[in-house]
């Protein structure tokens, strides 16, 4: 299937304007709208939110730079935006820019429903002669949803899932590729509310490699991040990455996240790989911003 570019791009520009339409009627209804579920398990049980809960609103909860996404939704009404770069090498042969690493997180319908539209392109370059020449560029179209499952109950986490797909783009005709789909599972544990928390992702997609031919990959990611104060926090990962193309990779990762007041924060992370499949170094910086 070959979907024109800019037939995707006038796809999220109808979907942005949809969204604009939805928050203006939240807004106008906002007076005698019930409390709706924050869950896909609540909605189901009819368990809503308390009206007696305080009305102070809770810091964003960005998908970066975790390896795990956020197990929580960015709420109805709600738009996040989430950007980055990364630059990682292995040895002294490959060196790769990822730029935007762009999301847009858009909270439909109810609080457990989220739009997820996003668009990356990665750079590699490898040494020919006594120059470089580039590698491949990938201009991976994103689209999915993310649903909030349940909330976090005794040892049972706080569970979202992804169901997503990435439509590649050919950089020299401007054509689509084949549409890649894939499942990410992201649970998270509150060990200590405010103050230490865990994150699990076990996810099952489609990936191209660098012969452009599509496999299946699993991959896991293990994050425990501690607040180090009301507006910074602390992370270190281990991810690991599974494909019957090639033996595992696998990365240990950490960075901080420091929030600039309930609606903003930055990142930056370093991390190494843990074995010859690996990349052996990476770092990258980005932010989220909620609107």
């Amino acid at each position: 299937m070959r979907i024109p570019r800019a037939s995707i791009a006038l796809v999220i520009l109808v979907l942005l304007v949809a969204f604009s339409r939805v928050q203006a009627i939240s807004a106008a209804s906002a007076q005698v709208e019930t409390p709706g579920a924050r869950t896909l398990v609540g909605a189901i049980f009819g368990v809503t939110n308390r009206a007696d809960e305080p009305d102070e609103e809770e810091r964003l909860d960005p998908d970066r730079p975790h390896f795990p996404e956020a197990s929580t939704t960015v709420g109805k009404g709600r738009m996040m935006l989430e950007s980055g770069y990364t630059f990682s090498y292995k040895g002294t042969s490959t060196r790769s820019h990822s730029v935007p690493e762009a999301v847009l997180r858009i909270g439909l319908f109810a609080d457990w429903f989220e739009l997820r539209v996003g668009d990356n392109f990665v750079r590699e370059a490898q040494p020919v002669g006594r120059g470089r020449s580039s590698g491949r560029g990938v201009d991976d179209v994103y689209l999915g949803v993310k649903l909030a499952v349940s909330e976090q109950w005794l040892y049972v986490p706080r569970i979202a899932v992804i169901p997503q797909m990435t439509v590649p783009i050919d950089t020299r005709t401007g054509t689509a590729g084949p549409v890649l789909p894939g499942l990410n599972v992201d649970c998270s544990w509150d060990v200590v509310k405010g103050l230490f928390n865990i994150e699990l992702l076990i996810a099952t997609n489609r990936v191209r490699d660098d012969a452009q031919r599509s496999h299946l990959e699993v991959a896991t990611g293990l994050t425990a991040a501690v607040n180090i104060r009301r507006d910074l926090e602390m992370f270190i990962e281990w991810n690991a990455f599974y494909s019957p193309a090639g033996a595992p990779r696998d990365y240990a990762v950490g960075g901080l996240v420091y929030f600039i007041g309930k609606n903003a924060a930055i990142d930056a992370r370093v991390g190494v790989g843990l074995n010859r499949q690996a990349s052996d170094f990476l770092a990258g910086t980005g932010f989220a911003v909620r609107y």
